[in-house]
């Protein structure tokens, strides 16, 4: 049976949450390497009112989220002012680094999003269950395939790694337990950078 968590514990865990989503927001904004418009996301994940008046997203030299504005009296405002100030709940963030992810870097850096695939399946030698070989042909000899998130994002194994693995020659993201491959990211974000 469950246990009913408290206020103080729940509250704890959103804000985590949050702190999570604004340190994958950074990473997103560092990769991209520039300044992000807002009209080039699918809509503004920003509540209705404050919506039209948010122009753009960018770090400052602090690495801090800024927004471009064009409310009458200020031209930019941090992010975490329009958290606390319920402009944006944690379903906008979410798709903000969801637009994010999809937006190339400067100098032709690709996007790092996760394309969709189904009904592919890896290989492996007869003999190994462990030797992969991976539809491109990489083996772990070869390129390797390394732990990664449902994103594809690399990542080190721990409690919250779902037994994926990305091949590192063609971005296919493996799940280890059936060899299905899930989907491909070309351009993963690494946990150590």
């Amino acid at each position: 049976m469950k246990r009913i968590k408290g206020i103080n514990v729940l509250k704890a865990g959103l804000l985590a949450f949050i702190e999570e989503i604004i340190y994958s927001l950074n990473c997103e904004l560092q990769r991209t390497g520039r300044r992000v418009e807002i009209k080039v996301f699918k809509y503004s994940p920003f509540c209705n009112e404050v919506s039209p008046y948010i122009d753009a997203i960018r770090l400052n030299e602090e690495d801090e989220i800024i927004l471009d504005t064009s409310f009458a009296d200020i031209e930019e405002k941090y992010l975490r002012s329009c958290i606390s100030e319920l402009e944006i709940d944690a379903f906008g963030l979410l798709d903000l680094l969801g637009f994010l992810k999809a937006v190339p870097g400067k100098n032709g850096a690709l996007p790092s999003i996760l394309d969709a695939v189904t009904g592919e399946y890896i290989t492996h030698e007869e003999q190994d269950k462990y030797a992969w070989i991976c539809i491109c042909g990489n083996t772990p000899d070869h390129g390797g395939f390394y732990s990664c998130d449902e994103d594809g994002d690399l990542i080190e194994p721990g409690d919250e790694w779902e037994h994926l693995y990305r091949c590192e020659d063609c971005g296919r993201v493996i799940d280890d337990r059936d060899h299905k491959v899930i989907g491909i990211n070309l351009n993963p974000n690494n946990e150590e950078a």
